[in-house]
């Protein structure tokens, strides 16, 4: 891996930058965010990622996407919470600022190729749209179909306590964006959507391979970097707790043996880093 102009970070041919959405307090204490793990548990990562906390019992999570260069392609990987008046903007009192994250970088909203919706949360998916017309105008928006399929049920959208699928994602169809998909799916040469199911039943990460170079950004299969230590550890918003702690356990795995840099969505700042082992024990090493 090597740095290019600004934050963007090369891996081969492929230019990966990430871009800050927010940074989020959430409002529920940690035994609530990962139920059964003792608040002791915590101490050791409270000493070793501090500014993945904002208090004790307060998790302080990075809410990020990711605006992707390939052979000739700019893909956006997720959306956001959205902008001011979004669904989740408006429950957590707080916009989402990936346009001007964009804009900073500048990038236009008709310059992205693809959007890739690792999953369907809405934290992911906010900035879809820009009032009643696609926000990215000339982008085909990648979907896993099991995401699209999970949240369209009646039962799983009053789980939720607001409402933002017919907002934020249903009307992509309509609008003819909608790409589903299933398995692996090619984006360009270098850049391939895979299946890490558990978090959500479709949620994908994005695997990059470029001139004998790879990274992964994993979205949320990791939320927490406590996590790359004890992947057993659940979150209140994974759906399918034995298949997560599957996948989770399989991603590192692979993490470690082949030494990949990554980035999860919700990993504090630098967005990237690497499994170290300390003690027998794995841990996130961040790398700027």
């Amino acid at each position: 891996m090597t740095s290019s102009s600004g934050d963007w970070k090369a891996f081969g041919a492929v230019e990966v930058l990430a871009l800050r959405d927010a940074v989020v307090d959430y409002p529920w204490p940690l035994a609530e965010l990962f139920p059964g793990v003792p608040d002791e548990a915590w101490t050791p990562f409270r000493e070793r990622f501090p500014t993945a906390f904002g208090g004790a019992q307060v998790w302080r999570s990075s809410y990020r996407c990711y605006l992707l260069r390939s052979e000739g392609r700019t893909v956006l990987v997720d959306t956001g919470m959205g902008a001011a008046g979004s669904p989740l903007s408006a429950a957590l009192g707080l916009a989402g600022e990936l346009m001007e994250a964009l804009e900073a970088a500048g990038t236009r909203p008709d310059d992205i190729d693809v959007v890739v919706l690792t999953h369907l949360h809405p934290d992911h998916v906010g900035g879809n749209l820009s009032g009643d017309t696609l926000a990215f105008p000339r982008a085909r928006y990648v979907v896993p179909h099991a995401d699209w399929q999970h949240f369209h049920l009646p039962e799983v959208q009053a789980h939720f306590p607001f409402a933002f699928v017919e907002q934020t994602i249903t009307p992509l169809e309509r609008l003819g964006a909608l790409e589903l998909i299933t398995g692996e799916h090619t984006l360009t040469g270098e850049l391939t959507v895979i299946p890490t199911p558990g978090h959500t039943p479709g949620h994908t990460s994005l695997r990059i391979e470029s001139r004998g170079e790879r990274a992964l950004l994993i979205a949320d299969a990791l939320l927490h970097p406590a996590q790359v230590t004890e992947p057993d550890w659940i979150s209140m918003f994974d759906v399918d707790p034995e298949q997560e702690r599957r996948t989770r356990r399989e991603l590192l795995d692979q993490l470690e043996s082949e030494a990949l840099v990554f980035s999860a969505s919700h990993f504090p700042e630098p967005a990237f880093g690497r499994i170290v082992r300390e003690d027998g024990r794995r841990y996130w090493q961040p790398q700027r």
